[in-house]
């Protein structure tokens, strides 16, 4: 095996870190001094759709076309899910002379598309017969029970059923990783654990207090996430390039503001009126309008079938939102830390389709945007939210591409396939 690539969705360094140096952790301790572990930043914004394939692709949104887990199709307001089909640029393990590959559990690689090798998709996945590739593995998975994610409703039971509901996915998932580990000798192996997130979503006011009859639980799980890296680790031999990735940090959530309320409040966003809201509710005189996390569209002409501004109102029109947004507050708070520009933030053909700005949440809020506008703060179990800054990235010994100072989740393939990269872009 040439690279085995190890996803843990929503690990912070720093966290990685204090649970490897804390003992929860211990196989993580050995692994991480045989090599480099650093900050990474996540998508623009953070959301894991576009992370991972940022991750998988070595682009930016701009260059795989995908900027959050909906959108909408263009030239409309119908809203649809990205998946596999999104993408417009091409996973590592599809390139040519890639190899056979083992792909378990990536996000966004629903629904399962053919490649040399092996591949069960990651979330959001909808049907375990779609998400499979070749379909021959199916009846195995299907007599497994494997899940193509774990039961998030299960958390309003109990966080100790939902924890419990996180160790049975993770096992089973981890028994598939091996038993396909075994089936064949592959050239790269890709494997993510998903659990960690979702833990870290509902359990994270759990994990900072430490009086908390949940907080042994949360290490509990992280520290039988270690032993499946223990025994990941068992099976790789020295040759066998080794790097780990989370595709966004984690930190406190205290409220989840929906962005299209305080736009609508402010006059930017108008809507006819609904039962059931939706983006072809959006009356012509509206001028701005936003999608989860944080992503803010002007309503422009042409690209949206009411839409009126122009692409000369359009600058004034996003410097009034950008200093608003900066200065809009909710119960004498501010939520939003930093305003990025689309045009900014990516590159590639696909840029034209990104948001106008981002916003960046500030601390201990998350962003939405849903059409339904009764909520201002909206009602959720979720008390973690997730971070742009401190990704994790870590590379095992030095034979691999340089890291760069500023790591960002579209470098990763240009330091676990660096000439594999330079072709590319000298192909391009």
């Amino acid at each position: 095996m040439e690279l085995f690539l190890l996803g843990i969705d929503g690990l912070p360094r720093w966290m990685w870190q204090q649970l490897a140096d804390s003992g929860v952790m211990p196989n993580s301790a050995d692994l991480l001094r045989t090599g480099t572990l650093v900050p990474m930043k996540s998508a623009l914004p953070e959301v894991s759709s576009a992370a991972w394939a940022s991750i998988v692709t070595g682009e930016n949104s701009g260059g795989h076309n995908v900027f959050g887990f909906t959108d909408l199709l263009d030239g409309s307001y119908t809203l649809g899910f990205t998946s596999s089909r999104t993408f417009r640029a091409t996973p590592f393990w599809m390139r040519q002379n890639a190899g056979p590959s083992l792909i378990l559990n990536v996000p966004q690689t629903y629904p399962a598309q053919p490649l040399n090798g092996m591949l069960v998709s990651g979330f959001v996945a909808l049907d375990l017969k779609r998400a499979v590739y070749p379909g021959e593995h199916l009846g195995w998975l299907q007599g497994q029970k494997y899940a193509v994610d774990a039961d998030m409703s299960l958390v309003a039971k109990g966080k100790s059923r939902f924890v419990q509901e996180l160790r049975s996915v993770m096992q089973t998932r981890c028994e598939a990783l091996h038993h396909f580990w075994d089936i064949q000798p592959w050239q790269n192996v890709m494997y993510v654990f998903t659990g960690t997130d979702r833990l870290n979503h509902y359990l994270w006011e759990d994990w900072e207090d430490i009086g908390s009859p949940h907080h042994q639980e949360f290490l509990d799980f992280y520290h039988e996430v270690d032993r499946e890296i223990g025994r990941i680790l068992q099976r790789l031999d020295d040759s066998t390039l080794l790097a780990a990735v989370s595709d966004h940090g984690f930190a406190r959530q205290r409220r989840s503001v929906n962005l299209n309320c305080l736009l609508a409040e402010a006059g930017y966003l108008r809507l006819k009126p609904s039962e059931r809201p939706a983006y072809g509710d959006m009356l012509p005189e509206t001028k701005a309008f936003a999608m989860d996390p944080g992503r803010i569209y002007l309503h422009r002409a042409g690209r949206y079938p009411n839409g009126q501004v122009t692409d000369e109102e359009a600058e004034e029109l996003m410097q009034q939102l950008t200093t608003w947004l900066r200065t809009v507050a909710v119960d004498g708070n501010g939520v939003v830390a930093e305003v990025i520009r689309g045009a900014d933030a990516y590159s590639g053909p696909f840029s034209h389709r990104a948001p106008d700005l981002i916003a960046m949440p500030a601390d201990d809020v998350a962003l939405s945007g849903r059409m339904n506008l009764t909520d201002l703060i909206e009602p959720t179990l979720i008390n973690g939210r997730h971070t742009y800054e401190e990704s994790s990235f870590f590379v095992r010994g030095c034979s691999h591409g340089e890291i760069p100072e500023d790591m960002r989740v579209e470098n990763v393939l240009d330091v676990i396939l660096p000439a594999q990269q330079q072709e590319l872009r000298r192909a391009a």
